[in-house]
């Protein structure tokens, strides 16, 4: 509708009868009316009022409407009017939102997929978000969407571990904050208050998204809509109470885009993960032959050392064997902590049990 280019309004009328068609056949569903594929769409009509008696859906003039511009358009070549078309998104909004209220007791903008999402932090989240959402709490919805999408994508880019500039060794693998922000002098430096704590890598940000089919343009917007927050080592979650963002005026007129929007994002996520094929996840160990055991860089004995083991440390987690560099393997690979202990290298079969 908001392109000024007339041959738009046949995508326009055709995408809004197709929403009301998908809605219609949805609320059938739900009320278990009998339809089949071959239902017209002015049946749903009869078949929805006879199930909700003595309520009526609304707006069926209207619809009946739309769907003759619809037909006009795709199987006649007649283009439809931009003040129709106007006029009928109006009534499609209100359709939605009356049908939704009076028939299935929920603002429409409440009604999600959160059902379909894989348990866990983040489902818990946008149910926190969608009752606040159904209460008018704007506030509260927003800040629920943004810990949900923090704990998807966000914490990735927690910096906050390497305040103590300790190394991290295998764990610095699970971060995806740019290499320059992972050391104590950046952080001394640039974190201010806690939601600094968190630099993206925006082109990794996006390739993740792209991958996961999700929106990037979406999550962009939530992230800017929304107000900054950070997950502390403790669990307790810092909130920047932007004011700008937490305007009440300006939340009503973005909330629903705000907590919609999360939930494809979101959705986007789980379904990849769904679909991805792994194998089993198993521990493996190994047990050693003695203490001290020196852990290697390469699968080389003339690698350089970057650990050893500490004494009492006779059993190492392993998650696989290779030929030695210069074949004189083999060798095991160590991944290996415990709370206490890091270890990531190589280690010779010959003090291994």
């Amino acid at each position: 509708m908001r392109s000024a280019n007339d041959m738009h309004l046949f995508a326009d009328a055709n995408l809004m009868q197709d929403a009301v068609e998908a809605f219609l056949v949805g609320l059938a569903d739900h009320l278990q009316c009998d339809v089949d594929q071959n239902t017209k769409f002015d049946r749903y009509f009869v078949l929805i009022n006879e199930h909700v008696s003595p309520k009526e859906l609304p707006f069926k003039a209207k619809l009946l409407r739309l769907n003759r511009v619809r037909i006009d358009s795709k199987h006649h070549g007649i283009q439809p009017a931009r003040d129709e078309c106007k006029r009928l998104l109006v009534a499609v909004r209100e359709f939605f939102e009356e049908a939704s209220t009076s028939l299935l007791g929920r603002p429409f903008a409440s009604i999600s997929a959160i059902d379909v999402l894989r348990d866990g932090e983040p489902k818990e989240l946008l149910k926190e978000a969608q009752e606040a959402l159904a209460n008018n709490d704007h506030e509260a919805c927003a800040i629920a969407c943004r810990k949900a999408l923090f704990i998807e994508i966000e914490r990735r880019y927690d910096i906050s571990e390497y305040a103590d500039d300790k190394p991290r060794g295998l764990l610095a693998r699970l971060s995806s904050a740019p290499y320059y922000a992972r050391n104590k002098e950046f952080i001394e430096t640039n974190v201010r208050e806690p939601t600094d704590f968190i630099v993206y890598d925006h082109a990794r940000v996006d390739e993740h998204l792209l991958v996961s089919g999700a929106d990037n343009t979406a999550f962009w917007n939530v992230w800017r809509l929304t107000p900054e927050i950070f997950r502390r080592r403790d669990g307790v979650w810092v909130v920047k109470y932007d004011l700008a963002k937490l305007d009440a005026e300006v939340l009503a007129d973005k909330i629903e885009y705000i907590f919609s929007a999360t939930l494809d994002v979101t959705l986007s996520l789980h379904r990849t993960l769904q679909a991805t094929q792994t194998g089993p996840h198993r521990r493996f160990f190994l047990d050693l032959s003695q203490e001290r055991v020196p852990v290697h860089r390469k699968a080389d004995t003339t690698s350089e050392v970057t650990a050893v083991t500490p004494p009492g440390l006779m059993r190492l987690d392993t998650d696989y064997w290779v030929e030695g560099l210069k074949g004189d393997g083999p060798y095991w690979h160590i991944s290996h902590y415990d709370g206490e202990y890091l270890l990531d290298g190589f280690i010779h079969a010959n003090v291994v049990v």
